[in-house]
Order: C-alpha cells, then sequence, then structure tokens
C-alpha cells in the first residue's frame, strides 16, 4: 500500500499501524530523508549552508551520500550503524528535509532504496510520491490530507511530547512552506495519484482513518475475489 500526503496529515502514525493490523512491514521514507539531512548537517553540507557555493554543495552533498548507510529496523533508523532516530525530528532537520529530499540524486538513492525494501515482501509505505512515482503499481494507493490548521495542531502537539515549545503559528508557516516546496519541485512533485483514494482526516481519529483504510483494503479484495474466474 502506498499513503501519500502532506506534512503533517498523519501518515506516519496511521501507516504503522496499518502495516500491524495487515501483517505487513512499514516504509517511513520521511525518515530516510531526514537521516540524509541530519547525515548532511554533520557533514557541514546541508542546502542552507552550501548555498553561496557555486553548485549549491551538490558536489559535496554526493560525496556525503555515498557515505551513508541507511537502514530501518523495528522502527528505528540506522545510519551507519547508528541510531539516528531521536535525531529526526529536531527543528534544524524540520527546517532543510524540503530542500534535501527536493535533490534528483537524493531522491534517486532513496527511490532504489526503497524499491529494494519492498522486493523483500510487502509493505505500508508512506511520503510524497509513493504511489505517483515510487510504487506506480502498488494495490492501494491513499492520499491522506487535512487542513493546514489541523496539520500545525498535530505537529505542534508532537514537539510538546518531545518536550520542545513551538507555537502553533509558527508551524502553520513551516507547514506553509514545505507543502509549497514539496508540491513545485520538478522531481517527483507532492501529487495525488489519479487511482488514488483520497481521505481527508481533518477532526478524525487515527483509529477512524485507519477503519477507513482497512475497509479500503478489505473491500478492494472482496472486489478481486468477485472477479477471479
Amino acid at each position: 500500500m502506498a499513503i501519500d500526503g502532506p506534512s503533517g496529515a498523519g501518515k506516519s502514525t496511521v501507516a504503522r499501524l496499518l502495516a500491524e493490523q495487515l501483517g505487513f512491514a512499514f516504509l517511513d521514507t520521511g525518515a530516510m530523508y531526514r537521516a540524509v539531512t541530519w547525515h548532511f548537517l554533520q557533514e557541514g553540507c546541508a542546502p542552507a549552508t552550501c548555498a553561496g557555493e557555486p553548485d549549491r554543495g551538490a558536489e559535496r552533498m554526493r560525496r556525503a551520500l555515498a557515505t551513508a548507510r541507511l537502514e530501518l529496523s523495528a522502527g528505528r533508523v540506522l545510519l551507519n550503524g547508528r541510531d539516528v532516530t531521536p535525531h529526526l525530528r529536531v527543528r534544524e532537520v524540520e527546517s532543510q528535509v524540503s530542500m534535501v529530499s527536493a535533490l534528483p540524486f537524493v531522491r534517486t538513492a532513496m527511490r532504489d532504496l526503497q524499491r529494494a525494501v519492498a522486493m523483500q515482501g510487502p509493505v505500508v509505505a508512506e511520503g510524497r510520491d509513493m504511489g505517483s512515482v515510487v510504487f506506480p503499481n502498488a494495490r492501494w494507493k491513499v492520499y491522506l490530507d487535512a487542513a493546514p490548521s489541523e496539520r500545525a495542531r498535530r505537529r505542534s502537539r508532537d514537539f510538546e511530547r518531545q518536550g520542545r515549545q513551538v507555537s502553533t503559528t509558527d508551524v502553520l508557516d513551516e507547514i506553509n512552506v514545505r507543502d509549497r516546496l514539496d508540491s513545485t519541485r520538478s522531481d517527483a512533485p507532492l501529487r495525488q495519484a489519479p487511482d488514488a483514494l483520497y481521505v481527508d482526516s481533518t477532526g478524525l481519529t487515527t483509529e477512524a482513518v485507519v477503519a477507513v483504510l482497512l475497509a479500503y483494503v478489505r473491500r478492494g479484495d472482496a472486489q478481486r475475489l468477485r472477479a477471479a474466474p
């Protein structure tokens, strides 16, 4: 199953719970891009740092990416053997992950890794281009959305759980910027696949969204059974 949608729509939580109920693996592609962003920050070659360079740091980032070995294991993200999961939601990563994920050479590397993971067995993959680019032949495709104000409220609540105080207004501004960057990038922009189920999660609990998607899966399975010779 491929689940796409904008930042803060609840994709990760929904995809993780859905994967558990279906007995599938969970592929958190957003965490992969965040790990690469954190790696670039550690290497001193994140986009904002390199903005004044002739190639905007592309060569340095390519070299850094070549040294990054990503592994997804039991809900954790390992970078060169180190668990970097606690670092993936820090403000510095949040502010630059859209710029990193817009880089074609980063997307190509992550796309290859995502497809390799899916070759190992059924997955619920969440991201921005899962159904439109990475897995165009996915059995089920979903575009999970929510009003920007709702997404900002959820993200602010997540920050509070992490002990960070960030105003909803500031989070909303960041979400609007990220929406613009994600939807206007030249390589695999955020968009709903034509055959994806659109789900607006505004005002819905996580459990309600998961129930909608489970019904979608079961409905599709039932239709396939009826169509079988």
